[in-house]
This record gives C-alpha cells, structure tokens and sequence, in this order.
C-alpha cells in the first residue's frame, strides 16, 4: 500500500509540474522559493574560459513598493557585442509546456530625461547574448512629443530582426509610461505549425488584446527555448549617459506552464535526482568560477551547502 501510495504522490507532483502557475510580486524582494539568478550566458567562442558572467550590479536596482526596479546603467544592451550588460535578473527553464504564457507589468519612467536613442525594457526569454527573443516597451526618440510604443526582437546567432509584432503608439509627451504585455502559446496552424501571440493591456483597459498581426509564427529562438530550456526575465536598454537615468519598474511576473529549473538541478534537466547527487559529491572540494557546474549556490566552491541543496531538494521536477 505503501508503494502504491508513493507513485500516486510521484504521479500527481509531475501532473503539476507541468500545469501550473507561478506569480512572483517582488514584496520585499524575489520569491526565495524560485530559481532567480543574475547570470547570463556570453558566448566568446574559447572553451577554456566560463560563459556564466554575473550581471548584478546592486547599485542599480532596488525592490520598492512591490516593485523591482531597474536603474538603467549607460549603454546597457543586449544588442551590438553587449555593451556593459548590467542587471537581467532571469529564471532558469527547463522547457514550455503546451498553453504557456509569461507575461509582467512595467514602468518606463524617463526621470526628466529626453532620450535620443531607442529606449526600452521588458521580457527576454534567452538562450545566451547571441540568442533571445524580446517583447518590449520603447520609447521613440524620434518623434515630437515623446511617445511609447510595443515592440519585439529576435536575435540568432548575432542576426538581429523584428520579432513580428509590435503596436502603439501611447502616451504622447509623458514623461512615464505603464503596459502590461504577455506572450503566449496559440496552438498551432492548419500545417501544424506552432504559434505564439503577443497581448498588451494598457492602465485603463480590463483586459488584454492581441497585438497585430497575433497569433503569428513562432520564432525559431521560441521554439528552441520552449523545447530545450533557457532563461526566462527582464532587460532594459539605455544608451546614453545622465545624472538621472531612466528606471524600468516591474510589477510582477507571472508564468503559466513554464518548466523551471528547480534548485539543486546540477544538470539542467528539470529533474533533482540521483544524476544531480552524484555530480555534486564527484566534484566536492572543486573550486573556480561560476562554470562549476556542481556549484549550486554559485559560491565558486562545491562542498557541504551544494550537497544540502541538492538534497534538500531531492525529486523536486521530477
């Protein structure tokens, strides 16, 4: 009866391993019930040296009022070999599963500031700097009064397109701006294609809309993360230099069947399992950089906290 009873619990932890919703509203802080991480994957094409770069910089973000708030450094970019890539703040994931959706609520407040460069913030669902698919909120440097608008991008291997959607514009000559945007599953097409939409809700709507022309075809680099994993969080981009740069506020996030990498997960599978164990104590002792792959904590040191993690969080994805 005992057996019996342990796969039934196996069964329904794996049911709702892949149906479920996850909402952190950043009260005080992140959620220390999830995976959130600072690092970055930067590709350099050397296999002797760590990709994992650590983007935290803790002048320039704070959690007010419920809010993550980012103070955009200059020339912080995900674009043009990065530039000095400070602050995404992201979640480790194994996968997408069918009817996923991510979706947040931002701020883009300028702080008196004219822009003269294409000014955003918002989701980034990535694989390394070379690899990501953004959904944002821009500001137009280029028209007069100052507008906000939705935009998209799509980044391969350092080809950098449109995302296919985008919509706007809003908020003629403010000086801040509010959106709440999603992006989602839409099934698929007659050819079995799959399909993403893109939806905004503006401060005084009730609810979300498409953005044109949603649903559309999913982006390779979608496809790619939905299926294998990446990481999953926010951007900003500021490219000029002031007293009072602008700040990128987060209200929340909120995931629908998206697979996290849960803690302890050494090899990135969505599982902590025996695999996990057997790595951390085969590396115990090892130190280095943030490539230590045993090192779950990411104190640059694999030793009784890394084991206690993995143990702590034994089965948990599984």
């Amino acid at each position: 009866m005992r057996s019996l009873t342990l796969v039934a619990l196996g069964l329904l932890l794996s049911v709702n391993a892949f149906a479920q919703t996850i909402v952190d509203e950043f009260d005080g802080g992140f959620d220390p019930n999830l995976p959130w991480s600072w690092l970055v994957v930067i590709p350099d094409n050397d296999p002797n040296t760590c990709d994992l770069v650590n983007t935290e910089n803790t002048d320039y973000y704070a959690f007010r009022d419920g809010e993550l708030v980012l103070t955009m450094h200059p020339w912080n970019s995900v674009y043009d070999l990065w530039n000095y890539a400070v602050n995404f703040p992201n979640l480790p994931v194994a996968g997408f599963e069918p009817g996923w959706a991510i979706e947040t609520e931002v701020t883009l407040d300028l702080n008196g500031n004219t822009p003269g460069v294409y000014t955003q913030a918002g989701i980034i669902l990535m694989q390394d700097m070379d690899n990501y698919y953004s959904v944002q909120l821009v500001i137009n440097p280029n028209a007069s009064p100052i507008s906000y608008w939705l935009s998209t991008a799509h980044e391969v291997n350092r080809n950098y397109q449109y995302g296919g959607a985008s919509a706007g514009y809003w908020g003629e000559g403010a000086p801040s701006f509010t959106l709440k945007m999603r992006i989602a599953d839409a099934g698929s097409d007659e050819s079995g294609n799959p399909l993403i939409r893109v939806q905004v809700q503006l401060p005084d709507w009730t609810d979300f809309v498409d953005v044109w022309p949603s649903p559309f075809l999913m982006p390779d680099m979608v496809q790619a993360i939905a299926a294998n994993g990446g990481r999953v969080g926010f951007f900003h981009v500021a490219g000029f230099e002031g007293d009072q740069q602008p700040t990128a506020s987060f209200k929340y996030l909120k995931l629908e069947n998206v697979r996290l990498v849960p803690r302890g997960d050494v090899d990135g599978n969505g599982c902590v399992d025996d695999a996990d164990l057997l790595q951390v104590l085969f590396s115990f002792g090892e130190s280095g950089d943030a490539c230590l792959g045993a090192d779950v904590n990411r104190d640059s040191l694999v030793d009784d906290a890394d084991l206690l993690e993995v143990l702590f969080n034994f089965g948990a994805g599984c």
